[in-house]
């Protein structure tokens, strides 16, 4: 219920509606007279107010309106609440699908099928994890699986923004937003440094005295590496903190709808 009506417009037609219920049970009861309203000053407009006349054209119209409200709910404004629901379920995923690769260290999660993500890793309480893990203790392993997964779906978030302004214009202005964070993040798929010599696990494992840290190529690569993972983690915790804006965008449309209803 509160879903349906969540639309400031659409609580007033439901107002209107409502009120011209009771207005019609009023005309079609005709309810005793008032003691006050028995004089003579009163009795042209009681007659005109019981008259068939006045109660079949106020009727009438009246119950015109309230027809017109129910094909109205039932012909546009529940099939057109579904496609947003698909709509914004699409858009869901989408995010929901970088977070998942970031969530499970999954380097080969833009390989999997959107619809096998699930829309409850776009909680509050799970990215706000999320944001304090990458900002306290960034991991380039599952920073580097959201990026894969972000550069394999960049393009759909590029061509998914008219279906966000079908939902409103704040959400169009979000997804934009967000698809410029994720272009941010994938700016950073070809600068993964190399070496001939080092992999990524040598540089971050400190209990190898094997390694030769002072040689030349470790330090170069040492530094590239960490390089790449500063900016991996300022690009990750951008989108993160523009994710957490989507989603205050759907909580305050659920709850405003709620406080409405209320």
């Amino acid at each position: 219920m509160g879903e349906t009506f969540r639309d400031q417009k659409e609580r007033w037609l439901l107002t209107l509606a409502l009120a011209a219920l009771v207005l019609l049970l009023f005309v079609k009861i005709k309810f005793a007279v008032p003691e006050f309203m028995k004089g003579p000053d009163w009795v042209w407009l009681i007659s005109a107010l019981q008259s068939k006349v006045f109660e079949d054209i106020v009727g009438d119209l009246l119950t015109g309106v309230i027809a017109a409200y129910f094909f109205y709910v039932l012909i546009d404004l529940r099939p057109r609440l579904k496609r947003e629901r698909t709509t914004l379920r699409v858009l869901n995923l989408l995010i929901a699908s970088v977070i998942h690769s970031y969530e499970t260290t999954h380097f080969f999660g833009h390989t999997m099928a959107i619809d096998q993500v699930s829309e409850t890793l776009l909680a509050k309480d799970k990215v706000d994890r999320h944001l304090k893990e990458v900002k306290d203790s960034p991991n380039l392993g599952k920073l580097k699986c959201a990026l894969f997964t972000a550069h394999s779906r960049f393009a759909d978030f590029q061509q998914t923004l008219g279906m966000a302004a079908t939902l409103s214009p704040e959400r169009a202005l979000q997804w934009l937003v967000i698809t410029d964070k994720i272009r941010l993040l994938v700016d950073e798929y070809p600068n993964h440094p190399e070496s001939d010599v080092y992999v990524p696990s040598q540089v971050f494992a400190e209990d190898n005295p094997e390694l030769d840290r002072d040689a030349m190529e470790f330090i170069r690569y040492y530094s590239d590496l960490h390089e790449f993972r500063e900016s991996l983690q300022t690009c990750f915790y951008e989108f993160l903190e523009q994710a957490n804006k989507w989603i205050a965008l759907e909580n305050r449309e659920i709850g405003g709808a709620e406080v409405a209803v209320a």
